[in-house]
């Protein structure tokens, strides 16, 4: 019996691979072909059916009949053989009117084949050093992660290759969506994605030429594509002199630490153990030298003791530690206000942001409630369609230890599944939770997780929201784990949340984000106008 599952397990393996190991060739003969209308139709049909067999609130924003509508459309708009990249401009609006932002369809990019790997290296977008903002309508580069110092913070982007930056965010907008009906989300999220909607709707080329403007300067300049090569590519004739170079930084590091004593050592390696464990902590990105997670005290003055916690995704790192050893210093330091800041947080994990609430009260309470999928074995389509091969395997392999984990967590309930979360339980709040003030500073690009997070602080009046209405809905999103769809002949990929996550608060009329109890819309680079509203507001108070 025993021998026969491993047979069974390894011919899933093989099938699985040899199913999915398509050259580079033919994948590119794919992205560049034009698709005929009969094959897009079927697509169409493809994605609509993918969609309401596993997306457990496909109608929440939209009625059926007007998405069916709109499904119907798209297939007799579609008279002529079109590319994948054009076939994503008509596809992208129907999936957008579902209303729900994490839904979402990229095109197909092309990849690149062994032989150019080799001979330039891995191509990285284009525009992969910058992140962009969107100020008062205008587009600012906010940060140079790269080594161009012709673009510096702050300097605007006028145009792409001579098209207009307006011209070009208006015809991306009608690509995504928020959930619901807000309408802070959808420009914010455009702005800061420019990178990924340009390369989603234009040609790859190795030289683009940007229009910047700097205060009363205008000026081009063209930036370059940048690749690197991998170890296994680099030139033979480069590698003595390589290891010429290694040798000398061992040996001069060997010399270094032969001069320190044995307790100097220690105290290195105990310094550098420090330091790993603190970007752990942090969630510190290598490439960008920022953390996801960021701290500190603000004390201009004798009168104002604030800690400020800067959150920009909960992903990546130890949370735990980070949130026990802060909560600690604020409870050590007798702090009395606390702002959160989750502008620009797009979200991530559920339990992060549990474990961070459970600072924040002093009540027992449930974080979310069970969420709502189409059927028990949901999870296996997500992990058989992950997009990655070991995902594939590794789920293959391990499919009946997940089976039994869906039996185990998920219960059936008027036709519908009910997964349960470790957050899905009442839980007590921490003994040193936070008992001061706390300020929440939030953006249309406040989403998902950071949502979730917000409405229980909304909703048992525990925080004052500063800002603008986030970009993530008040009563719920649909995410928790996703199915990655191919459409058989574009290649288009559909991301699909499976599971409907709402906190036990809701509110009328539905389909709006959490609303400021201070709005600031007024934007100026360099410039915190929230932060700063925060902070006259305390001073104020102290001065009473």
């Amino acid at each position: 019996m025993k021998n026969l599952s491993l047979k069974y397990i390894t011919l899933l393996v093989v099938i699985v691979l040899f199913a999915r190991c398509v050259s580079v060739q033919k994948y590119n003969s794919f992205v560049t072909a034009k698709h005929s209308p009969k094959e897009l139709k079927k697509d169409v049909d493809f994605a609509y059916k993918k969609l309401k067999k596993f997306h457990p609130d496909l109608y929440w924003y939209i009625s059926e009949d007007s998405l069916d509508a709109n499904f119907n459309n798209l297939k007799n708009s579609i008279p002529d053989s079109l590319t994948s990249r054009d076939f994503y401009l008509q596809f992208a609006p129907v999936l957008a009117s579902i209303g729900q932002g994490h839904t979402s369809v990229k095109p197909p990019l092309l990849k690149q084949t062994r032989e150019d790997k080799k001979e330039k290296g891995e191509a990285s977008n284009i525009f992969k050093p910058f992140d962009f903002k969107n100020i008062n309508n205008r587009l600012f580069i906010t940060h140079n992660f790269g080594k161009d110092s012709a673009i510096i913070s702050g300097v605007e982007l006028v145009s792409v290759d001579n098209q207009n930056i307006n011209e070009l965010v208006k015809s991306f907008m009608p690509l995504t969506t928020s959930d619901g009906y807000n309408k802070t989300f959808v420009p914010e999220y455009v702005y800061r994605n420019f990178d990924s909607f340009y390369t989603y709707t234009h040609q790859p080329k190795d030289s683009i030429l940007l229009t910047l403007s700097m205060g009363d300067s205008t000026f081009n300049h063209y930036i370059k594509r940048q690749y690197v090569k991998a170890k296994e590519y680099e030139q033979k004739d480069s590698v003595k002199s390589k290891v010429d170079t290694l040798a000398k930084i061992v040996l001069k590091d060997t010399i270094e630490v032969e001069k320190l004593s044995k307790d100097e050592r220690k105290q290195k390696r105990v310094e550098a153990k420090l330091k790993r464990q603190w970007k752990r902590q942090h969630g510190y990105n290598e490439y960008t030298k920022l953390c996801n997670r960021n701290f500190k005290f603000i004390e201009a003055d004798s009168a104002l003791n604030v800690a400020y916690m800067k959150i920009r995704v909960f992903t990546k790192g130890n949370y735990k530690k980070f949130y026990n050893k802060r909560f600690e210093q604020i409870d050590s330091a007798k702090c009395n206000t606390l702002v959160i800041d989750l502008r620009g947080n797009t979200g991530g994990r559920l339990s992060e942001i549990d474990y961070l609430y459970s600072f924040l009260t002093d009540k027992e309470y449930l974080f979310i409630e069970r969420a709502k999928m189409t059927k028990r074995t949901s999870y296996l389509y997500s992990s058989l369609h992950s997009g990655s091969v070991g995902g594939v395997i590794g789920s293959v392999i391990f499919s009946p230890i997940l089976i039994t984990h869906n039996l185990l967590k998920v219960s059936s309930k008027d036709h519908s599944a009910y997964f349960k979360f470790g957050s899905s339980k009442i839980k007590k709040p921490k003994e040193n939770n936070f008992k001061g003030k706390i300020y929440v500073l939030v953006d249309g690009m406040s989403f998902s997780a950071s949502c979730i997070l917000s409405t229980h602080l909304k909703a048992t009046k525990r925080a004052t929201f500063v800002g603008k209405e986030t970009g993530g809905a008040y009563n719920g999103t649909v995410a928790g784990i996703f199915a990655m769809i191919e459409l058989p002949a574009s290649k288009l990929n559909i991301r699909a949340g499976l599971m409907t996550i709402k906190t036990p608060y809701s509110v009328n009329p539905d389909g709006y984000g959490i609303k400021p109890d201070v709005e600031i819309t007024s934007v100026k680079f360099g410039e915190d106008n929230e932060l700063n509203w925060v902070l006259n507001q305390v001073k104020n108070v102290n001065n009473k």
